[in-house]
Protein backbone atom coordinates (compact mmCIF):
# COMPACT_ATOMS: atom_id res chain seq x y z
CA UNK A 1 0.00 0.00 0.00
CA UNK A 2 1.01 3.44 -0.49
CA UNK A 3 2.72 5.41 2.21
CA UNK A 4 -0.21 7.63 3.72
CA UNK A 5 0.06 11.45 3.28
CA UNK A 6 1.81 12.99 6.78
CA UNK A 7 1.51 16.81 7.72
CA UNK A 8 4.92 17.47 8.08
CA UNK A 9 5.75 18.46 11.87
CA UNK A 10 8.57 21.00 13.09
CA UNK A 11 11.63 19.20 14.39
CA UNK A 12 10.50 17.45 17.57
CA UNK A 13 12.54 17.95 21.47
CA UNK A 14 14.25 14.88 21.96
CA UNK A 15 11.45 13.75 24.85
CA UNK A 16 10.77 9.97 24.44
CA UNK A 17 7.72 9.10 26.40
CA UNK A 18 6.81 4.84 25.86
CA UNK A 19 3.28 3.53 27.74
CA UNK A 20 2.60 0.28 28.09
CA UNK A 21 4.52 -1.07 25.07
CA UNK A 22 4.52 -4.07 23.40
CA UNK A 23 6.47 -5.85 20.78
CA UNK A 24 6.22 -8.57 18.71
CA UNK A 25 8.71 -9.81 15.87
CA UNK A 26 7.64 -9.18 12.51
CA UNK A 27 5.68 -12.64 11.32
CA UNK A 28 5.37 -13.84 15.37
CA UNK A 29 2.57 -13.90 17.34
CA UNK A 30 4.17 -14.17 20.61
CA UNK A 31 4.91 -10.42 22.19
CA UNK A 32 8.89 -10.35 23.06
CA UNK A 33 8.13 -6.92 25.29
CA UNK A 34 4.93 -6.64 27.06
CA UNK A 35 3.66 -3.47 28.94
CA UNK A 36 6.92 -1.55 28.91
CA UNK A 37 6.53 1.91 30.05
CA UNK A 38 9.15 4.80 30.94
CA UNK A 39 10.56 8.53 29.61
CA UNK A 40 13.39 10.06 28.80
CA UNK A 41 14.13 13.49 28.69
CA UNK A 42 16.14 15.81 26.71
CA UNK A 43 19.79 15.88 27.55
CA UNK A 44 19.88 12.80 28.86
CA UNK A 45 20.70 9.13 28.23
CA UNK A 46 19.26 5.89 29.10
CA UNK A 47 20.80 2.42 29.93
CA UNK A 48 18.98 -0.18 29.29
CA UNK A 49 20.27 -3.64 30.78
CA UNK A 50 18.74 -7.17 30.92
CA UNK A 51 20.12 -10.65 30.57
CA UNK A 52 20.04 -12.14 26.86
CA UNK A 53 17.06 -12.49 25.23
CA UNK A 54 15.29 -9.59 27.78
CA UNK A 55 14.09 -7.58 24.89
CA UNK A 56 16.66 -5.24 24.56
CA UNK A 57 16.79 -5.69 20.67
CA UNK A 58 13.30 -5.90 20.70
CA UNK A 59 13.08 -2.19 22.09
CA UNK A 60 15.60 -0.73 19.91
CA UNK A 61 14.00 -2.19 16.72
CA UNK A 62 10.86 -0.72 17.93
CA UNK A 63 11.96 2.51 18.59
CA UNK A 64 13.47 3.72 15.38
CA UNK A 65 10.32 2.26 13.90
CA UNK A 66 11.50 -0.58 12.42
CA UNK A 67 9.25 -3.18 14.47
CA UNK A 68 5.40 -2.26 14.41
CA UNK A 69 4.16 -1.26 17.79
CA UNK A 70 1.68 -4.21 19.10
CA UNK A 71 0.27 -2.31 21.61
CA UNK A 72 0.64 1.10 23.72
CA UNK A 73 3.16 3.64 22.42
CA UNK A 74 5.94 5.73 21.49
CA UNK A 75 6.01 9.00 21.64
CA UNK A 76 8.98 11.60 20.58
CA UNK A 77 8.44 15.45 20.85
CA UNK A 78 4.56 14.20 21.51
CA UNK A 79 3.78 12.88 18.49
CA UNK A 80 3.69 8.51 18.01
CA UNK A 81 6.13 7.95 15.69
CA UNK A 82 3.97 6.79 12.82
CA UNK A 83 2.72 10.52 12.55
CA UNK A 84 6.36 11.30 10.98
CA UNK A 85 7.42 10.28 7.65
CA UNK A 86 9.52 7.20 7.39
CA UNK A 87 12.29 9.11 5.72
CA UNK A 88 11.74 12.14 8.27
CA UNK A 89 12.27 9.93 11.02
CA UNK A 90 15.58 8.40 9.81
CA UNK A 91 17.22 11.81 9.92
CA UNK A 92 15.64 11.99 13.55
CA UNK A 93 16.57 8.87 15.23
CA UNK A 94 20.23 7.87 14.40
CA UNK A 95 20.69 3.72 15.16
CA UNK A 96 23.79 1.98 15.79
CA UNK A 97 23.33 -2.16 16.19
CA UNK A 98 25.10 -4.82 17.31
CA UNK A 99 25.95 -5.91 13.46
CA UNK A 100 27.11 -2.90 11.26
CA UNK A 101 25.99 -3.61 7.70
CA UNK A 102 28.11 -1.84 5.29
CA UNK A 103 26.62 -0.71 1.73
CA UNK A 104 27.98 -1.36 -1.61
CA UNK A 105 29.64 2.33 -2.49
CA UNK A 106 32.04 4.91 -0.97
CA UNK A 107 32.65 5.66 2.30
CA UNK A 108 30.96 9.27 2.17
CA UNK A 109 27.85 7.29 0.84
CA UNK A 110 27.67 4.86 3.67
CA UNK A 111 27.97 7.45 6.34
CA UNK A 112 25.23 9.73 4.78
CA UNK A 113 22.67 6.26 4.65
CA UNK A 114 22.85 6.36 0.75
CA UNK A 115 20.84 9.62 0.68
CA UNK A 116 19.83 11.21 -2.96
CA UNK A 117 20.68 14.26 -1.66
CA UNK A 118 24.45 13.99 0.47
CA UNK A 119 24.94 16.85 2.74
CA UNK A 120 29.21 16.38 2.48
CA UNK A 121 29.68 18.90 5.49
CA UNK A 122 27.46 16.97 7.37
CA UNK A 123 29.20 13.65 6.12
CA UNK A 124 32.34 14.82 7.63
CA UNK A 125 31.20 16.15 10.63
CA UNK A 126 29.42 13.19 11.63
CA UNK A 127 32.98 11.03 11.38
CA UNK A 128 34.28 13.76 13.30
CA UNK A 129 32.14 13.15 15.85
CA UNK A 130 32.77 9.09 15.76
CA UNK A 131 36.93 9.41 15.55
CA UNK A 132 36.73 8.34 12.01
CA UNK A 133 37.99 10.89 10.01
CA UNK A 134 41.74 10.56 10.27
CA UNK A 135 41.24 6.52 9.56
CA UNK A 136 38.88 7.35 6.52
CA UNK A 137 41.73 10.11 5.36
CA UNK A 138 44.18 7.20 5.92
CA UNK A 139 42.31 5.01 3.43
CA UNK A 140 43.31 5.03 -0.35
CA UNK A 141 41.05 7.36 -1.94
CA UNK A 142 39.63 8.94 1.86
CA UNK A 143 35.65 9.84 1.92
CA UNK A 144 35.33 8.25 -2.19
CA UNK A 145 37.04 5.02 -1.12
CA UNK A 146 34.65 2.53 -2.15
CA UNK A 147 34.09 -0.13 0.36
CA UNK A 148 31.52 -3.75 0.08
CA UNK A 149 29.30 -5.78 2.30
CA UNK A 150 31.84 -7.96 3.40
CA UNK A 151 34.28 -4.74 3.57
CA UNK A 152 37.46 -6.97 3.98
CA UNK A 153 39.49 -4.15 3.70
CA UNK A 154 38.11 -3.18 7.28
CA UNK A 155 38.49 -4.31 10.87
CA UNK A 156 35.66 -4.81 13.41
CA UNK A 157 36.51 -1.47 15.25
CA UNK A 158 36.60 0.49 11.62
CA UNK A 159 33.34 -0.63 10.81
CA UNK A 160 31.49 0.22 14.52
CA UNK A 161 32.73 3.71 14.09
CA UNK A 162 31.65 3.98 10.73
CA UNK A 163 28.04 2.69 11.90
CA UNK A 164 28.58 5.22 14.44
CA UNK A 165 29.49 7.82 11.82
CA UNK A 166 26.12 7.03 10.15
CA UNK A 167 23.91 6.53 13.49
CA UNK A 168 25.27 10.63 14.11
CA UNK A 169 24.34 11.63 10.41
CA UNK A 170 22.56 13.85 9.25
CA UNK A 171 21.61 15.39 12.94
CA UNK A 172 19.76 13.52 15.45
CA UNK A 173 17.72 14.12 18.05
CA UNK A 174 17.33 10.78 19.61
CA UNK A 175 20.30 8.17 19.34
CA UNK A 176 19.59 4.15 19.92
CA UNK A 177 22.77 2.14 20.85
CA UNK A 178 22.66 -1.53 20.90
CA UNK A 179 25.66 -2.92 22.43
CA UNK A 180 27.74 -0.01 20.88
CA UNK A 181 31.29 -1.14 22.91
CA UNK A 182 31.05 -5.21 21.40
CA UNK A 183 33.22 -3.87 18.60
CA UNK A 184 35.04 -0.93 19.52
CA UNK A 185 38.46 -0.59 20.55
CA UNK A 186 39.30 1.81 23.34
CA UNK A 187 39.98 5.07 21.06
CA UNK A 188 36.55 3.91 19.58
CA UNK A 189 34.70 4.00 23.22
CA UNK A 190 36.13 7.38 24.16
CA UNK A 191 34.93 8.59 20.81
CA UNK A 192 31.81 6.50 21.86
CA UNK A 193 31.16 8.40 25.27
CA UNK A 194 32.16 11.94 23.48
CA UNK A 195 29.66 11.94 20.93
CA UNK A 196 27.13 10.71 23.56
CA UNK A 197 28.24 13.62 26.02
CA UNK A 198 28.11 16.49 22.75
CA UNK A 199 24.01 14.99 21.73
CA UNK A 200 23.28 15.59 25.30
CA UNK A 201 24.79 19.38 25.61
CA UNK A 202 22.80 19.74 22.21
CA UNK A 203 19.85 18.86 23.57
CA UNK A 204 19.81 15.25 22.18
CA UNK A 205 18.75 12.18 24.07
CA UNK A 206 20.54 8.88 24.28
CA UNK A 207 19.49 5.23 24.50
CA UNK A 208 22.27 2.79 25.15
CA UNK A 209 21.41 -1.12 24.94
CA UNK A 210 24.38 -2.64 27.02
CA UNK A 211 25.60 -5.89 28.61
CA UNK A 212 28.95 -4.05 29.66
CA UNK A 213 29.12 -1.68 32.90
CA UNK A 214 31.79 0.69 30.76
CA UNK A 215 28.61 1.12 28.43
CA UNK A 216 26.03 2.93 30.71
CA UNK A 217 29.22 5.25 31.92
CA UNK A 218 27.21 8.11 30.62
CA UNK A 219 23.66 7.24 31.76
CA UNK A 220 21.88 9.14 34.41
CA UNK A 221 18.92 6.51 34.28
CA UNK A 222 18.82 2.95 34.06
CA UNK A 223 15.97 0.51 32.69
CA UNK A 224 16.23 -3.25 33.90
CA UNK A 225 14.41 -5.57 31.26
CA UNK A 226 13.99 -9.37 32.33
CA UNK A 227 12.20 -11.92 29.90
CA UNK A 228 10.17 -8.94 28.44
CA UNK A 229 9.06 -6.98 31.18
CA UNK A 230 10.18 -3.85 32.99
CA UNK A 231 12.03 -4.87 36.47
CA UNK A 232 13.12 -1.43 37.52
CA UNK A 233 13.63 2.23 36.22
CA UNK A 234 15.12 4.60 37.56
CA UNK A 235 18.24 6.92 38.40
CA UNK A 236 20.88 4.70 37.48
CA UNK A 237 22.80 4.69 40.88
CA UNK A 238 19.87 3.61 42.98
CA UNK A 239 18.73 1.01 40.28
CA UNK A 240 21.87 -0.50 40.69
CA UNK A 241 21.82 -0.56 44.89
CA UNK A 242 18.56 -2.02 44.23
CA UNK A 243 20.02 -5.26 42.07
CA UNK A 244 22.64 -5.15 44.04
CA UNK A 245 20.90 -5.62 47.24
CA UNK A 246 18.35 -8.09 45.68
CA UNK A 247 21.30 -10.46 44.31
CA UNK A 248 22.13 -10.46 47.74
CA UNK A 249 19.29 -11.48 49.47
CA UNK A 250 18.93 -14.23 46.40
CA UNK A 251 22.35 -15.65 47.61
CA UNK A 252 21.74 -15.09 51.24
CA UNK A 253 17.92 -17.26 50.58
CA UNK A 254 19.89 -19.72 48.12
CA UNK A 255 22.58 -19.95 51.14
CA UNK A 256 20.00 -21.05 53.68
CA UNK A 257 18.17 -22.90 51.86
CA UNK A 258 20.89 -25.21 51.02
CA UNK A 259 22.29 -25.46 54.39
CA UNK A 260 19.18 -27.43 55.81
CA UNK A 261 19.62 -29.99 52.83
CA UNK A 262 20.57 -33.68 53.38
CA UNK A 263 24.36 -34.60 52.23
Amino acid sequence: PADPVRTPLPRPEARLEVRNLSVAPPGEGQATLRGVSFGVAPGTALGVIGPSGAGKSTLARALIGAWRVGGGSIRLGGATLDQYHPDVLGGLIGYLPQQVTLFDGTIAENIARLSDRPDPDQVVRAAQAAAAHQMILDLPQGYDTRISQTAGRLSGGQIQRIGLARALYPDPVLLVLDEPNSNLDNLGSEALNAAIRRLKSQGGAVIIMAHRPAAINECENLLVLEGGVRRAFGPRDKVLEQMVQNSAQIRQAQTSGQGGGVA
